[in-house]
């Protein structure tokens, strides 16, 4: 009988990477549930490695997503948020707008104008600015809480006597530099308040989003 060979395996990857996980107490499942990955790779970099689907896979669907144009968003779209006539100085009203189960929206400019005074002198305020449901982290910079509507937009509200209206181009530079993306449950929330005088009128602000609505491929 000819010598048998001997295999050496100290190093065979599959003993490797049982070592690794008993180790480190770690199973492809618990990665699976953290969103790692639902298969293992091996060893990267000395550590045990598991492909992440949603980076590799699910995450560039986004960019296609923006390429479908199955609707548009304009003016049928607008919001309006109503303080009432003899309101006090203080009162406030939101209303919002979010987007329906299984679509993803596009939008690429938010107008939102404020009404003038009931009348001259009259000095009744509104000031508005708007929230986004998905910004729900918090603002570090200024320690402000976050409520279920989510950041706004705008460090200041806008508003004045004469009444204004604000464009905001959400790809131009000092904006967000991109079009902001809306998936099912997200919305925007015109936030409105009464400044300087009880209203001697309904005082009406509204917010129109422009934008499209795309096919939706990540959830």
């Amino acid at each position: 009988m000819g010598k048998q060979k001997v295999v050496d395996k100290s190093s065979d990857i599959g003993e490797v990477l049982a070592r690794e996980v008993k180790s480190h107490q770690y199973t492809p499942v618990d990665a699976i549930r953290e969103g790692r990955g639902a298969f293992l790779l091996g060893i990267y970099r000395g550590q045990i490695a598991f492909v992440d689907l949603d980076k590799a896979v699910v995450q560039p669907l986004v960019a296609a997503e923006r390429l479908y144009a199955l609707d548009k968003l304009d003016e049928r779209d607008q919001i309006a948020a109503k303080i009432a006539s003899g309101s006090a100085v203080g009162a406030k009203a939101r209303v919002s707008l979010e987007v329906p189960s299984g679509e993803v929206w596009f939008i690429n400019r938010i107008v939102v104008t404020t009404p003038a005074e009931s009348g001259a002198g009259v000095g009744d305020v509104v000031k508005a600015n708007f929230r986004i449901k998905s910004w729900r982290f918090p603002d570090e910079r200024t320690g402000t809480e976050i409520d279920d509507a989510g950041r706004a937009y705008w460090k200041e509200p806008k508003g004045d006597a004469a009444g204004t209206t604000n464009t905001v181009d959400l790809p131009a530079q000092g904006e967000l530099g991109e079009e902001l993306r809306l998936g099912p449950g997200d919305a925007i929330t015109l936030c409105v308040e009464l400044t300087g005088a009880n209203a001697g009128a309904d005082l009406t602000a509204t917010l129109v989003p422009y934008g499209r609505k795309a096919k939706l491929l990540v959830t």
